[in-house]
């Protein structure tokens, strides 16, 4: 199950940097299988240690004496001092990572006893911490990954050929595509849940992953917050389901319940972000996209305490389809429908670093998603069907200028009046 994500880490190795290598992302996203699978290609010993179930192991790697105790590591990982130290690995799971965790590690690569370790955490780290390794955030695997690990990788160079030339794909082709990616809409990118599916050749299993999935987030929060946070958190994230089924997708707290504000919850908000358990949209106001051409690098999303215009998503539409399910059944209604496609399109431009931000004007004209790229504005509007007619781009194009806009859609690739038509599956190509 290849990831894009492992020619970093071929990078790092060969790079020979002196910085460990720091894996982060959501609990299922596939962090520990890329390190091991990354290892597994490149070296003869693979010394792993996870602090969740070998608390003893903290000790020694939050001590503060490891340079004068090599003796000590060895004995720990029963590591021969004949062997190469080029041909092992050590790999570091879910460990809490602080200052003093990164001193022991850049003290321990120096010494020679393990030239290469990867660190694997589920928990926020801080920017400051982030610098003193070589840094690479895991999100759930995106449709192209989908299609290399069922066995379907010739349609990617012809989804990229096609959606760079703007060039329509083979009818019979681009239906087959499309009943893929509704597959994947199922199942989403969780890599062990896409196995799971693989293993049974059936989605029989799939919704069950998924609600194991969900609990041990629930359980994480709880683990790792007071009571009285955890609760907060939790209660915005079961809330997500019924949010984004609404017409209206912007987050409403009385969803959670009556009477609740932006104050009782921003920071419950805030920590779920970070963690990557959830996505945030920010609304963008209008004096934000005026002004000269090519000054939108500049934009700032207006602050939580100030904008309460936002829509959250889910990090794997898969979740998002089994919640909804549990909710409503199988028959979705068009709401559900935009709703599925606007978290897969979210969970793919946050992948890709994009701060994501929404557009309306006076509930006359909505454009889903507004992306700044190369110093250029550039909105997406999504829809259900081919059928991609709407006022909102024009309106749009009244208040501020960009040099073409994005709609998707199950419509083929074309390029016409300065729209670009995007097909479900070509996402992954986007920007």
């Amino acid at each position: 199950m290849k990831r894009r994500a492992i020619n970093e880490l071929i990078t790092w190795k060969n790079s020979n940097s002196s910085k460990p290598f720091l894996l982060t992302g959501a609990k299922g996203v596939g962090k520990t299988y890329l390190a091991y699978d990354f290892a597994k290609a490149f070296f003869e010993r693979i010394f792993y240690v996870n602090f969740e179930r070998e608390t003893g192991a903290a000790n020694v790697f939050h001590s503060g004496d490891i340079a004068g105790n090599t003796n000590r590591i060895l004995t720990y990982f029963a590591i021969d001092r004949d062997s190469l130290p080029e041909s092992r690995i050590l790999l570091l799971d879910e460990i809490t990572i602080d200052s003093n965790i990164v001193k022991a590690l850049i003290i321990l690569k120096d010494s020679g006893i393990f030239p290469y370790i990867i660190s694997i955490s589920s928990t926020p780290v801080a920017l400051e911490i982030k610098n003193n390794f070589y840094h690479k955030s895991i999100y759930p695997m995106e449709f192209d990954e989908f299609l290399l690990a069922t066995g379907n990788e010739w349609y990617i160079e012809a989804i990229i050929n096609h959606y760079e030339a703007n060039k329509k794909i083979p009818e019979i082709v681009h239906k087959e595509l499309l009943a893929l990616q509704q597959i994947y809409m199922q199942i989403g990118g969780m890599p062990g849940i896409i196995n799971e599916y693989l293993s049974l050749s059936s989605l029989v299993n799939v919704s069950e992953q998924h609600c194991l999935l969900i609990g041990s987030y629930h359980d994480y929060i709880l683990k790792d917050n007071f009571e009285s946070d955890a609760l907060r958190m939790n209660q915005v994230f079961d809330s997500l389901a019924l949010q984004l089924m609404k017409e209206n997708k912007k987050f409403q707290y009385k969803l959670i319940r009556k009477g609740t504000t932006n104050s009782m919850y921003k920071e419950a908000i805030q920590n779920l972000v970070e963690r990557n358990y959830i996505i945030q949209c920010n609304k963008i106001i209008l004096e934000q996209l005026q002004g000269p051409k090519n000054t939108y690098k500049a934009i700032e999303i207006i602050k939580d305490e100030v904008n309460t215009n936002f829509k959250l998503y889910l990090p794997d539409t898969g979740l998002l389809y089994t919640k909804m399910v549990e909710e409503k059944g199988i028959n979705f209604g068009k709401n559900i429908q935009k709703a599925l496609l606007e978290n897969y399109v979210a969970q793919s431009l946050h992948s890709k670093g994009y701060q994501l931000q929404f557009w309306e004007s006076d509930s006359m004209a909505k454009v889903d998603f507004i992306v700044i790229k190369d110093k250029e504005l550039i909105p997406l509007e999504i829809y259900n069907s081919d059928n991609t007619r709407s006022k909102s781009i024009s309106v749009l194009k009244q208040r501020c200028d960009f040099p073409y806009s994005i709609k998707i859609s199950s419509k083929n690739f074309e390029y016409t009046n300065q729209i670009k038509y995007v097909p479900y599956y070509a996402v992954f190509c986007l920007l």
